[in-house]
């Protein structure tokens, strides 16, 4: 039992996350999954959503810590009690007894054990009126989109044990999830930076992620070093930083981020430890590989329509599919039956061969990036051009690109002949810069508009939106379900 024990400690331990306010969720693996939410007890216990079966305190004492023990964090636990849901706890003072009594907890001191005399039991009762925990999917989830938004619902919805089948009009990772590599980092930003707060929650999950299910995933935790565009950027991050732990966002030098990356930097940076590069397309595939997932490629989703046992999809050769659920993951929600606030990026990158001596050891990046070398190439990137359907690789992009790498790593390259055109696609982009996740009509579902951060994010987006179709506890705050809300423009 000890080794047992051991190894779950060790196993936990592993997947703590850095020091920093907010929700971190950690799939342990595919049955268990811990969400930590670091901060204020008032704050953070408001924006928990779900209901949970079992409660146990462990505060210190009431006269240690009372914001722990007050009759408002009491009717909180009760607001989120399951019917008969337990809780326990060394505390018997009779303020707290009382406090969760009033509640409507059923309440008992019992005999204690080791070297405490008395403990506390408490039971809510098991016919009060509470919405269920989990609602039982009887058909096939229907997913529409097999990039990275559409992969990673189908893959949290299978491992729940729920039959998908993933409808692709091309081949998995087609569109923009599709480049060579993509750049996985939070985005440093104060506390009350929803996009901050937002990218750190999706890189710690994707993490854990990788590191259940990634091994064949080709990705390397490198770190990055981030530069910002002027001083007065830099002034407020380097306050945010002292604020930070060192393991996540730390101020550095121009002489040490040079070092750490193996070549000169223009400026002063900050040094992100848990940023990554990953192989978007070998990720999507393996989110795919799953035995309760059915994909099928080569078809165009061409109309869906609400039917009285739930919707329809068209599809270009003739058949239809019913599911009582559908799920909009095609970047742009161009199926959906209300128009979803999403504008269309083109973006292109840039590559460059790997040069001896010329080592990049860390992703660097400002208004762009370059990766280390990966099968021999680096990425450079990337341009941004709205209204602009050119599929073409333009030798412009290429410049535009040069003269991003250039702000970051001075004269590392002498021309813009030296990059070779890299691919071109698509983003879906929003005005406020966060995805559109949630329900936009009964048993009708999208996660779209997830921009340059879908590979870092959409994977978290989809444990978030399989949390809120089978309504389970969210892996976020409940803030986040109207902060991610599709219908949130209109």
């Amino acid at each position: 039992m000890v080794r047992e024990l051991q190894a779950l400690a060790e196993k936990l331990l592993a997947a703590w996350p850095p020091l920093i306010p907010g929700f971190h969720t950690i799939a342990l693996d595919d049955q268990v999954t811990l969400t930590l939410a670091l901060g204020d007890i008032g704050q953070m216990l408001a924006s928990v959503q779900g209901t949970f079966d079992a409660f146990y305190l462990d505060g210190f004492a009431p006269d240690r810590n009372p914001e722990m023990w007050s009759e408002d964090t009491l009717k909180k636990i009760a607001d989120l009690a399951a019917p008969g849901a337990r809780l326990s706890s060394w505390c018997v003072a009779g303020a707290v007894r009382r406090s969760l009594a009033e509640a409507g907890f059923n309440v008992s001191k019992r005999a204690g054990f080791g070297g405490k005399r008395d403990r506390l039991f408490a039971c809510w009762p098991e016919n009060t009126a509470m919405p269920s925990s989990h609602e039982a999917v009887k058909s096939t989830v229907l997913v529409i989109g097999a990039g990275i938004a559409g992969a990673s619902i189908a893959r949290q919805l299978a491992v729940r044990g729920l039959s998908v089948t993933v409808i692709e009009q091309q081949r998995p990772a087609a569109g923009g999830s599709g480049n060579p590599v993509a750049v996985v980092r939070p985005e440093p930003g104060g506390d009350e930076n929803p996009i901050a707060a937002f990218s750190a929650a999706g890189v710690i999950w994707l993490a854990q992620w990788l590191a259940l299910h990634g091994q064949q995933v080709p990705h390397a935790f490198c770190g990055a070093l981030r530069i910002t565009r002027d001083q007065r950027r830099h002034e407020k991050l380097r306050q945010h930083a002292q604020t930070m732990p060192k393991d996540w966002l730390a101020e550095i030098d121009v002489v040490q981020a040079s070092a750490l990356c193996g070549q000169q930097l223009s400026a002063d940076a900050f040094l992100l430890p848990k940023a990554a590069w990953v192989v978007p397309a070998e990720l999507v595939k393996r989110m795919l590989d799953h035995p309760l997932i059915t994909l099928k490629t080569g078809l165009q989703a061409e109309r869906l329509s609400q039917i009285e046992t739930g919707w329809q999809l068209q599809l270009s050769d003739g058949t239809q599919i019913d599911s009582a659920r559908v799920v909009l993951a095609d970047a742009f929600g161009q199926l959906s039956p209300v128009s979803l606030a999403v504008d269309k990026a083109r973006g292109q990158l840039s590559s460059l061969a790997v040069r001896e001596g010329f080592e990049v050891r860390m992703i660097v990046c400002r208004d762009g990036y370059i990766t280390p070398a990966v099968d021999g190439m680096h990425t450079i990137g990337a341009t941004i051009q709205y209204d602009d359907e050119d599929a073409s690789a333009r030798a412009s992009d290429d410049e535009e690109n040069l003269q991003r790498l250039e702000r970051l790593l001075p004269r590392f390259v002498d021309s813009s002949k030296q990059l070779h055109s890299g691919r071109v696609s698509w983003r879906s982009t929003t005005q406020d810069r966060l995805p559109l996740v949630g329900k936009i009509a009964e048993g009708l579902y999208a996660s779209v508009g997830h921009g340059s951060r879908g590979i870092a994010c959409a994977p978290l987006c989809a444990e978030f939106l399989a949390s809120l179709m089978l309504n389970e506890p969210l892996p976020l705050g409940g803030e986040w379900v109207s902060k991610l809300n599709p219908l949130r423009f209109e």
